[in-house]
């Protein structure tokens, strides 16, 4: 077992089994979801999916156990996706180093 949140999170939507299967970048690149760039998901969406978005991301991402050991950067993604997609990689390169 790695320390990716796919193989943390025992409600890992990627690897949920027939309608609850969801897809994940982040699972398909093999990275965990605070080492992947959510923009291309989002940028081009709606508002009103990518608010949907990030409230499911705000409500859930707390869940995982990973969550805790990468909180700033997660939130700053939530936040930017929330605000409109802008990332402030300078804080988040903050966080992470």
């Amino acid at each position: 077992m790695g320390d990716k949140c796919y193989d943390l999170n025992p409600n890992c939507m990627a690897k949920a089994e027939g309608d609850a299967k969801r897809p994940c970048p982040a699972y398909e690149q093999k990275i965990g979801c605070w080492e992947l760039d959510w923009k291309p998901m989002y940028v081009n969406l709606p508002e009103d999916q990518r608010k949907q978005m990030g409230q499911w991301m705000q409500d859930n991402c707390p869940q995982c156990p990973v969550y805790s050991s990468h909180q700033a950067t997660i939130d700053e993604k939530i936040a930017a996706l929330q605000r409109g997609g802008t990332i402030k990689m300078r804080e988040v390169l903050q966080v992470t180093l």
